[in-house]
């Protein structure tokens, strides 16, 4: 039997924890996948159980390193029709799938800013998605002799854009079998591809019925059977609610992510000066980093909030589990306005666990989760006022916070279970690569 490799885009991220979490939990259900990265993560700070798992990932080089010139030459020796002929299947692979990104009807061009269009644009025109599909082309044909060297008969890769597109031409080059994780921006910002992908994997796991549903409408009737349902789930462990919840004052609020704009912790920074105003007295943590903070820093001190709303910078995940235990509320105001988008963000199902009460932007994919008033609290995306409407609501109803956040790690712990859902997908990967053997080697010059 063949081995399992797994391929990341980076790994490990700070931020992107849930497949940490993965990771581990295949190791702890008897999987211990090859694990390969295009690119190192950034410099930083690591979450702690992520050490012992970086050691061991294998990053492969640049596409113009001696390392892949070689492989390619020796592919072009071989098999100069095929190596070629692999361009052309990127180029047939990008004309399927809708020509633009996904928009909903809350979206709001004027809101953007000059930079958020720009980089929209080099991340989500299709033209771009083709251009750095075709250089990646020789990058795939190093993995594939890679993965041949190690013994891997199935690859399973994590996001549906670039690492996808490398597992697809490993399958064109190779007949390797390959499957997908798709999550959320790289199922909607450039769809082209997508369903060249589903049709070639032998099956995507997708983290929300919504995005399930998308794929099978765009890829047609050979979706069918094909893109299953498994949500991330959060180790409900060590989210878990505080022994006791004395009243405290003030009351505190607590959201958490990346800092981009579509995850509109602006509107949640704008909310807490509405409150202020009204004369509530509150705390806001803001943990998380990105592009967006250097703005959310100038919008705490335009509006004056800087005594009340703080922005943590990352914190290891054990931080985030502690703080979410000394809340009264969790938030994400997600908005829709531009071309990324959330679903089912990790950090709301991490709430609930752990007993909180959610207010969340009620955007595609989250009503599988929340139940508005009884698991937690939906409100209209990109809406300041309703915003801290449903927050001075919750402020004045303890009982209330503890009647939803109660019923919510309910809702957690009936779908999403980390160890149930990864025990899940680790028999499913078992038994791709017990079906598989590594094929033949295609790639190297005998």
């Amino acid at each position: 039997m063949g081995k399992l490799a797994y391929l990341f885009p980076a790994f490990p991220v700070f931020h992107q924890t849930f497949v940490l979490w993965e990771v581990l939990g295949l190791q702890r259900n008897g999987l211990a996948p090859v694990i390969y990265s295009l690119r190192r993560p950034p410099a930083g700070r690591q979450q702690p159980e992520a050490e012992a798992v970086a050691r061991s990932v294998r990053y492969l080089p640049a596409a113009l390193s001696a390392a892949v010139r070689r492989a390619n030459w020796r592919a072009l020796r071989r098999a100069p029709g095929r190596y070629l002929g692999l361009y052309a299947d990127v180029v047939r692979a990008w004309r399927t799938g809708p020509a633009g990104s996904v928009r909903d009807d809350g979206w709001e061009p004027g809101r953007v800013r000059f930079y958020d269009r720009l980089r929209g644009w080099w991340n989500g025109h299709p033209l771009p998605y083709l251009v750095k599909s075709l250089a990646l082309v020789p990058v795939a044909v190093y993995l594939a002799e890679r993965l041949h060297d190690d013994g891997v008969a199935h690859l399973h890769v994590h996001w549906a854009s670039y690492p996808a597109t490398v597992a697809y031409v490993i399958h064109r080059w190779s007949g390797l079998p390959f499957s997908v994780s798709a999550h959320a921006y790289d199922i909607y910002m450039v769809p082209r591809m997508l369903p060249a992908k589903v049709r070639a994997a032998r099956f995507v796991v997708t983290c929300a019925r919504t995005n399930a549903d998308y794929m099978r409408r765009i890829t047609g009737p050979e979706a069918d059977g094909k893109v299953l349902v498994s949500y991330h789930g959060v180790d409900v462990t060590r989210f878990t609610p505080p022994d006791s919840a004395p009243a405290r004052r003030p009351f505190t609020v607590v959201s958490c992510g990346q800092l981009e704009r579509y995850k509109g912790m602006h509107l949640l920074v704008e909310a807490c000066a509405q409150l202020r105003r009204e004369g509530v007295d509150l705390e806001c943590w803001i943990v998380g980093d990105g592009p967006y903070r250097p703005v959310l820093e100038r919008l705490v001190q335009t509006l004056a909030v800087g005594d009340c709303v703080h922005l943590t910078g990352p914190q290891p995940h054990a931080e985030v589990a502690a703080l979410l235990r000394r809340a009264d509320v969790f938030s994400l105001a997600s908005e829709l306005a531009g071309r990324r988008r959330d679903v089912i963000a990790n950090v709301i199902v991490e709430a609930m666990a752990a007993g909180l009460p959610v207010v969340v932007s009620r955007i595609p994919g989250v009503e599988e989760l929340i139940e508005d008033g009884i698991t937690g609290y939906l409100v209209p995306p990109n809406r300041t006022d309703a915003l801290a409407e449903v927050l001075r609501g919750l402020l004045e109803n303890p009982e209330g916070r503890r009647r939803v956040g109660l019923a919510g790690r309910r809702r957690v712990l009936q779908d999403f279970d980390n160890h149930k859902n990864v025990r899940a997908l680790a028999q499913q990967l078992a038994a791709a690569v017990g079906a598989a053997t590594p094929p033949e080697r295609v790639a190297r010059a005998g």
